[in-house]
């Protein structure tokens, strides 16, 4: 036997076997598991040799999703037995299906089937049923305005042997949905336009679907590179909407540890209309019916586009190479040439791993793909390799990790026959590590915010990968047990060490030399006394929430460094505890802890509560299924998820925050109402979601979240001649005006001069309607942070009265006892101590009648100022204090004013100041982009639909993080039988709605 004949009957003796298998999981073992797995019994395995998939059976679902039939699990196939039984490496959100904005309501478990399930040795095959369900209510009436025809979605997913893609054929069928079609249509992917609202409103359909990676993964786009929200605010500064003018894209992927992912069609683009924080939808088909016919399309009618989701090893590059092999194998005309390296270190000549680099089409701004060096979790020799596939041609090669500077693009040609082997070497860069320390010298948790000294730009580019943060810094580092390190391009650069807004700042200049390590200590001050007070955040997420990447030991981390001392996990519909982390962090003197949880349905507000139980050995830790309850009933299951030790504290979150605001989705209005009877303005969606009428609205709970994260447009109402001045000229007010209420402008109201701004509803001008009406909610301020430094923790945070001042000491039941008092301060920086007559605090009763003197001192470290501080009795502003800035003073104010109430009274103090909080809070630079606003501003431009709908007035969305607090009342009880509502001030009155 020849040596060559042997080679070559080995080698087929040691092929491995390709199969394919779709199965239905009994036991969560059978499932992927992983960060991000969602599978319980019930749903369906599809796997093969190279990937798997979970695909949600029929059942209802708490999110990201509502219905079942979708893509909720998405791994490759591990041959390390660590990843076996369901201990898998899922990073993926889920991926919905969509025909016109529509889902299937895939809800019983016979709407999901096995077609086959691969032991014939083809495709394994599923298949979802649906009947045709808007993805949000108020579509529901707008289709029925339109006359928008019936009809189900069938989705089949098929997997074949081999193929590390699964195939995915959705159809639009214009029938029975006990019926499947005996005959389809495939409508092939559009190029160049797709006419989404015509199609969906008018004419036609449009098939796509909502693709929502989740926190876990980094969004990549061709165009846009790792920074899609830069993408999306570059679009709305030019004014463009992206239903009528979508991004056009050739995939969407995303890269995460161990696994990456890409969608595209197999020959058409993908249009994406909507790329927000909580929904992206990427279409790549439509097809006009017939305009003359209200049903669009004949009975039977079945039309069916067809896409792949790809897996890769955990780079772009390796997921679309999976794309452009499927769309060779479907018969595309794509040549394609191999290339593959090696990068080094350019001083030690090490290789390095986690190193990107970068291919750009010659001259481009923005790379069509990248390679991760040793980015495979089966990869275990760490020599900096890289290796994929480009389209035969020129290209341009970027070698980058962040703190690196850039060199030069390397140019190269890739050819079919000639597979490209580089070497590579990165840039220098010098290592920089931090010790911070208190006044005390005790090394202490910090954040370390990093500038170029001289103010220039900063090699950090969120193009590639490296996150983009407002104000521009080079790195932010936290510091949780005091010391730090990180790698920085050479150069003349500020440490800023924060801790917090009762800390000073620490500075230090320093400088970076190429390949040689610094090391910086810096000291930070605690200035302000909030003695008989812990400052803690009820409104956090981290890795077990959908739409957040943050590990909980780095969670941990952000909270001790921004000197958060209490806080509650509440991920959404998913029972965490930080209680054994905190403990292996060491970090129990710093932090407490209590279990909490966020229930998030679509359409009718989010709920929270703390303290609730966990259970480890049920799905999502013991959440419930939120899914057709009504608001009490949800607040009902929160109470019993506590025990008996301590009842949990509900509250309601972000309030006016569109579709997902308790209030703005029952129409609660602050104009009107009787004591015990808020005004309710139903809505369109209440037409055709029985869940929003307004008879399942309740005010069962004990809290409101008035501040939430940077959102100050949701702070006050402003005035009708603040919205006119803002919609004449942008720059003519700020965010701080409209938080501003002077003695001019309550007069102005009074006289009836002034009215409040139509169509905008501040959080605290709700809260102050409330208390008039006999509701004692207690007001809270939370970070609801997802994410590091966009959000950061803490940031509002709460001072809530403790009788400790050590966090190792904090008790859960105390916490819960102060909130229900209503004694909290809540803030972004400024700590307020508010006193009545000497002996009663903020959520203490005054009683009896006369003159009552209060006392009201406002601290703030000398890094940032309090300018304005307002005092209201019963929503009223009855006194105003100007605070002379800059200044040096840690009590910008200590004064007492004296007030004799006609009728029972609440008074608060609100405190706040132009200052940025930069460094402490990066500011708002790309203002949010909410799913109403795109979604409304587009329908509002039909004209079938468009009288219908009413978009908000614009105002003031970026900016700085202002310092600003709230203090919750003191009451005044005149006649000592219980607090009587003075019910609503006589100017409060419903604005005019502009014709």
């Amino acid at each position: 036997m020849t040596p060559s004949l042997l080679v070559l009957l080995l080698s087929c003796d040691t092929q491995a076997p390709t199969w394919a298998r779709a199965s239905v999981m009994t036991d969560l073992s059978q499932g992927i598991g992983g960060p991000k797995a969602l599978a319980q019994p019930g749903d369906v395995v599809l796997e093969n040799d190279r990937v798997r998939f979970v695909v949600m059976g029929g059942r209802t679902s708490i999110g990201p999703g509502l219905f079942g039939g979708t893509i909720i699990d998405a791994d490759l196939q591990r041959a390390d037995p660590s990843f076996s039984q369901g201990r898998g490496n899922d990073r993926f959100a889920e991926l919905i299906p969509t025909v016109n904005m529509n889902v299937a309501m895939t809800d019983e478990p016979e709407e999901v089937v096995i077609v086959n399930d691969g032991r014939d040795g083809g495709p394994a095959i599923v298949r979802a049923v649906g009947e045709s369900e808007p993805f949000i209510s108020l579509l529901g009436g707008l289709w029925a305005i339109v006359g928008a025809p019936d009809f189900t979605i069938i989705t089949e997913y098929e997997l074949a042997p081999g193929k590390p893609y699964v195939t995915m054929r959705t159809t639009a069928f214009f029938g029975p949905q006990d019926t499947l079609p005996d005959n389809t249509t495939a409508v092939p992917g559009a190029t160049g336009s797709l006419p989404l609202l015509t199609y969906a409103l008018e004419t036609g359909v449009a098939f796509g679907d909502f693709y929502l990676q989740g926190g876990h993964v980094d969004v990549f786009a061709p165009g846009m590179g790792f920074d899609e929200d830069g993408a999306v605010y570059a679009a709305e500064v030019e004014g463009r909407n992206t239903f009528h003018d979508p991004f056009v894209l050739d995939f969407i992927g995303g890269s995460a540890e161990g696994v990456s992912y890409a969608l595209a069609s197999l020959d058409g683009e993908m249009f994406v209309p909507l790329f927000t924080s909580s929904q992206t939808a990427g279409f790549g088909a439509g097809v006009e019916g017939d305009v003359d016919d209200s049903d669009r399309f004949p009975p039977l009618t079945a039309l069916t586009y067809t896409r792949v989701f790809a897996l890769g090893d955990g780079d772009i590059g390796s997921a679309l190479e999976v794309v452009w092999t499927a769309r060779q194998e479907a018969g595309v005309a794509l040549s394609l040439g191999k290339v593959s390296g090696n990068v080094y270190d350019p001083r030690s000549l090490n290789p390095l791993s986690g190193v990107k680099v970068f291919a750009y089409a010659p001259g481009a701004e923005t790379p069509t793909l990248e390679w991760t060096t040793d980015v495979s979790l089966d990869d275990h020799v760490d020599d900096g390799s890289f290796a994929g596939v480009l389209p035969v041609g020129d290209w341009e090669l970027l070698v980058h990790e962040q703190g690196r500077p850039l060199n030069a693009r390397l140019p190269i040609t890739v050819s079919a026959d000639s597979p490209l082997t580089l070497t590579l070497l990165a840039g220098r860069s010098g290592d920089v590590s931090f010790h911070i320390f208190d006044e005390q010298d005790m090394q202490v948790p910090a954040k370390v915010t990093i500038l170029p000294a001289d103010g220039g730009p900063v090699v950090r580019d969120p193009v590639l990968g490296d996150g983009y943060i407002a104000g521009d810094p080079e790195a932010i580092v936290f510091c949780p047990h005091g010391a730090c390190e990180v790698r920085l391009p050479p150069g003349d650069y500020v440490a800023y060490a924060t801790r917090g807004p009762e800390y000073e700042l620490g500075i230090q200049s320093f400088t970076v030399r190429a390949d040689q390590p610094a090391e910086i200590e810096l000291t930070v001050t605690r200035s302000v006394d909030t003695t008989g007070f812990v400052s803690a955040d009820f409104h956090v997420h981290s890795a077990p929430s959908h739409d957040s990447g943050v590990s909980l030991p780095d969670r941990v981390g952000t909270m001790v460094a921004e000197h958060v001392e209490f806080f509650i996990s509440s991920d959404h519909d998913y029972i965490s505890d930080f209680r054994p982390v905190i403990e292996d962090l060491g970090l129990e003197p710093f932090v407490a802890t209590a279990v909490g949880l966020e229930v998030t349905p679509v359409e009718l507000g989010h709920y929270l509560a703390f303290p609730v139980r966990r259970d480890p050995l049920a799905v999502a830790g013991g959440a419930f299924d939120w899914s057709g309850l009504e608001p009490d009933e949800i607040l009902d299951e929160l109470r019993a998820l506590g025990d008996d030790s301590v009842e949990p504290v509900t509250f309601v979150a972000h309030p006016r925050d569109g579709i997902l605001g308790y209030f703005d989705q029952y129409g609660f209005s602050p104009y009107g109402g009787a004591e015990g009877e808020p005004l309710l303005e139903a809505g369109t969606s209440a037409l055709v979601n029985p869940l929003l009428n307004t008879k399942n609205f309740t005010m069962d709970f004990d809290a409101l979240e008035l501040l939430n994260g940077k959102r100050y447009e949701m702070i006050r109402t402003p005035t009708a001649e603040e919205i006119a001045a803002y919609a004449a000229d942008e720059g003519a007010i700020d965010g701080y005006d409209v938080m501003v209420r002077s003695m001019d402008e309550q007069q102005a109201l009074i006289d009836g001069v002034y009215t409040l701004g139509d169509g905008i509803h501040g959080q605290v001008d709700d809260w102050f309607t409330l208390l008039n009406l006999g509701y004692r909610f207690t007001a809270l301020g939370n970070s609801d942070t997802h994410g590091k430094t966009s959000i950061e923790a803490g940031c509002p945070r709460n001072w809530v009265a403790s009788p400790t001042d050590d966090p190792a000491y904090i008790r859960v039941e105390d916490i819960a006892d102060a909130i229900r008092r209503g004694e909290v301060i809540t803030s972004s920086g400024p700590f307020v101590r508010f006193s009545a007559n000497g002996d009663t605090n903020i959520g203490g009763t005054v009683t009896g009648a006369g003159e009552v003197t209060f006392n009201i001192e406002v601290s703030s470290p000398t890094w940032f100022d309090v300018s304005r501080v307002e005092l209201y009795r019963n929503g009223t502003l009855i006194e105003e204090w100007a605070i002379e800035t800059p200044n040096a003073d840690i009590v910008n104010l200590n004064t007492s004013f004296a007030d004799t109430p006609d009728q029972d009274a609440w008074y608060v103090v609100i405190a706040m100041g132009e200052s940025d909080l930069y460094p402490l809070f990066t500011p708002t630079d790309y203002p949010p982009v909410q799913l109403q606003d795109v979604v409304f501003e587009a329908l509002s431009t039909v004209p079938a639909v468009g009288g219908l709908l009413s978009t908000l007035p614009p105002m003031p969305r970026s900016g700085p993080t202002y310092p600003f607090a709230l203090t919750n009342p003191i009451w005044v009880d005149l006649d000592g039988d219980g607090f009587d509502a003075p019910g609503l001030p006589s100017w409060l009155v419903a604005p005019e709605t502009p014709e």
